[in-house]
């Protein structure tokens, strides 16, 4: 197993802390680990989640997640460096394929200089 550490500065990790399910968003408040497969397809549910309940479609969620998205790219770049549109062009799969079994450290950038 890989482990991967990432700092996020407050609005990517408030941003992310939303996106998560309860269980990884403990995981994330407690600074313990979570997997890469917990928190990409997390991600992924939380921006897609609106067309699978009809309130929204594909389009409009891509439009209004810009946000959501970017962070996913983001973090999907500093794991898969050649491929940051891994779980975006998964969005809408019952299941997100993936392809290591890693666990993802996530910390808050410290304001201070």
């Amino acid at each position: 197993m890989e482990h991967y550490r990432i700092t996020l500065d407050r609005k990517q990790y408030a941003v992310l802390e939303k996106m998560l399910s309860y269980d990884n968003a403990q995981c994330l408040a407690m600074s313990q680990p979570i997997s890469g497969y917990g928190l990409f397809s997390d991600m992924a549910e939380d921006i897609y989640s609106p067309v699978e309940d009809g309130w929204s479609t594909l389009e409009a969620v891509l439009g209004e997640s810009a946000e959501k998205i970017s962070l996913l790219r983001t973090l999907t770049s500093l794991i898969y460096p050649d491929d940051a549109d891994l779980f975006v062009r998964q969005l809408g799969n019952d299941d997100i394929i993936f392809r290591d079994d890693i666990d993802i450290m996530i910390d808050l950038r410290s304001m201070e200089k």
